[in-house]
C-alpha cells in the first residue's frame, strides 16, 4: 500500500504532499487541477511503469522558470516494496536522459531503492483503460533480470537488453477482446474468460456472480444470463446480463454504466485469479495487500448507483478475498456529491482521507487541502459545502435571479424594475419554490403591484 506521496515542481503545483488513508482516499476538486495526475504518479511509484504519459517537471511544460532558477523536480513516496517494508523512495529528474532517477541511501542497494510494491495494484483510468500489476510477476522478472546481468559480467563486449514489462495495461477494447502477441495469447479478455469461467463453473465464475449481486443497483437487481451467439460473422458466444424481468442482454449491448461496472468486476476477478495461479506456479505466498485506484468513480453511473458504488466495491473485495487475510486500499477521484454523501455512515478518519484540489486565485496556484470530515447528510449539503463551493444546489439561472431579487429589495427599486426581476424569477423558479414566499412578502411591503 502507498502511504505518502510528495511532489516538488512536478505537475500542476509547486508542491503537493499527500498522506493516504489506509482504507480509503478520495480526491475531489475542479477539472484540470491534478486529480488524475496524482493517481498516475501513485501508480508509477508503486509499479515503476507509467500507465500513460510520464510526469514531467513543471519548468519543462510551462517554461515558467528561467534556466538559472529552476528548482529541482522531485518525486518522493513511502510504501511497502517487494524488497523492503516501509521503504522511502526519492526520485529526481535527469534532463539529459529524460528519466526519473532513484537516489537511494548509501546503505541501500539500488535494487531495494528502486523496487516496486509488494501489493497487487489495479488502476482504472477515466477512459476505461485498465492497468494491472502483480508483485509475484515483478519478483520473477526482477530475479530473471538480475540473473541475466550476473551472467553478462563473465563476458566482454556483451550488451544486455531486458525490455519485458511487469505491468499489464489494456485499453477498453483490449480488456474485452483480448491481446495476442508473437503468436501467443497474452490476454484472453472479458468475453473469452467470462465464457470459459461460466462453462467451467469455476471459482472465478462464483466471484463474478457474487460481484454482480453486490454491484447491482438497489431495486433493480440483475444477474448473469446464458452465453449467446449474437453475430453471423463472429463465432464467439457472448456473456449476457439478465434483468429482474428475465430479459437477457449481451454485454456488448449493455449500457455504458453496466459495461464500466462489469469491466471493473472482471479486472478485479482476473487479477486475483491470476495472482493465485502465479503463487501456485512459483510456490509463493499470496499477497496480503491490494490497492484499487479508480479515476472518476461515478462516470456513466445513475445517481442511484453513485450513492452505493464505494460501499459495493468494498463488499465485492470482501467476497472475492474470502479465505485470505488481505487488506484493501481504495483510492479514487470524484466530482459527485452523491458519492461523498454515501460515505457519511462509513467514513473513518483513522483509516480514510478526503482531499480537495482548489485554485488559489490570489497566489495563482493550485492547492491541495486535506479536509476535516464533516457529516453533511445530503448531496445538496455537500454541493454547497467548502468541498464543492457552490452557493446553491440549483441552476445558475435560479441562483442569479434570486441574487437580483434580493438586491432589488435591498435597493428599493421602482415597480417597473421590480417587474423585470419578477419575470426572471417566473422563468427560473418552480411554482412551489420556497423563495416565492420571501419575494411576495417583500413586494407587498414595497407596494409593488406584481
Amino acid at each position: 500500500m502507498i502511504k505518502t506521496l510528495e511532489l516538488n515542481n512536478v505537475g500542476p503545483s509547486e508542491h503537493l504532499e499527500i498522506e493516504f488513508g489506509d482504507r480509503l482516499t478520495v480526491f475531489t476538486g475542479d477539472n484540470g487541477l491534478g486529480k488524475s495526475f496524482v493517481l498516475d504518479v501513485a501508480w508509477w511509484m508503486l509499479t515503476k511503469e507509467w500507465a500513460g504519459e510520464m510526469a514531467m517537471p513543471e519548468s519543462l511544460i510551462t517554461a515558467s522558470y528561467n534556466n538559472s532558477d529552476q528548482p529541482e523536480p522531485v518525486i518522493r513516496g513511502q510504501f511497502d516494496s517487494i524488497n523492503k517494508m516501509d521503504v522511502v523512495q526519492h526520485y529526481v529528474f535527469q534532463p539529459l536522459g529524460q528519466v526519473w532517477s532513484c537516489n537511494s541511501n548509501e546503505d541501500e542497494r539500488i535494487i531495494e531503492g528502486n523496487s516496486p510494491s509488494d501489493s497487487i495494484v489495479l488502476y482504472m483510468k477515466y477512459d476505461g483503460t485498465v492497468a494491472m500489476y502483480d508483485p509475484v510477476k515483478a519478483q520473477a522478472d526482477e530475479f530473471a533480470r538480475a540473473l541475466v546481468q550476473e551472467r553478462a559480467r563473465h563476458y566482454e563486449n556483451v550488451s544486455i537488453s531486458f525490455t519485458q514489462k511487469t505491468t499489464r495495461i489494456y485499453s477498453q477494447a483490449e480488456l474485452w477482446n483480448g491481446v495476442q502477441k508473437r503468436r501467443r495469447q497474452e490476454f484472453n479478455g472479458l468475453i473469452a474468460d467470462w465464457g470459459d469461467w461460466q462453462r467451467e463453473d469455476s471459482f472465478a465464475y462464483e466471484c463474478l456472480k457474487k460481484g454482480v449481486r453486490h454491484l447491482s443497483p438497489k431495486g433493480e437487481p440483475f444477474s448473469i444470463g446464458s452465453l449467446r451467439r449474437v453475430k453471423a460473422d463472429d463465432s464467439r458466444k457472448f456473456p449476457t446480463i439478465k434483468s429482474e424481468f428475465g430479459k437477457e442482454t449481451p454485454l456488448i449491448y449493455a449500457s455504458a454504466g453496466i459495461r464500466k461496472i462489469l469491466s471493473l468486476l472482471y479486472a478485479m476477478t482476473w487479477v486475483w485469479n491470476e495472482h493465485i495461479e502465479l503463487c501456485e506456479k512459483y510456490n509463493m505466498k499470496a499477497a496480503s495487500k491490494i490497492v484499487l485506484m479508480i479515476d472518476e468513480v461515478e462516470a456513466h453511473l445513475h445517481p442511484q448507483w453513485q450513492r452505493s458504488i464505494l460501499k459495493s466495491l468494498e463488499s465485492v473485495m470482501g467476497s472475492l478475498l474470502t479465505g485470505y487475510d488481505v487488506s484493501t486500499q481504495l483510492i479514487c477521484t470524484t466530482h459527485s456529491p452523491l458519492v461523498l454523501a454515501s460515505l457519511d455512515p462509513i467514513f473513518d478518519e483513522e483509516e480514510d482521507a478526503l482531499y480537495t484540489f482548489d485554485m488559489n486565485k490570489e497566489k495563482c496556484e493550485i492547492e491541495l487541502k486535506k479536509e476535516e470530515w464533516v457529516r453533511r447528510g445530503s448531496s445538496a449539503a455537500w454541493l454547497t459545502s467548502p468541498v464543492f463551493g457552490l452557493e446553491t444546489d440549483s441552476s445558475e439561472q435560479r441562483e442569479e435571479a434570486i441574487k437580483e431579487a434580493r438586491l432589488a429589495v435591498r435597493n428599493r427599486v421602482s415597480e417597473a424594475e421590480a417587474q423585470v426581476v419578477h419575470q426572471k424569477l417566473v422563468a427560473a423558479l418552480h411554482q412551489a419554490d420556497p423563495f416565492w414566499s420571501f419575494w411576495r412578502t417583500r413586494a407587498e411591503k414595497r407596494g409593488w403591484n406584481l
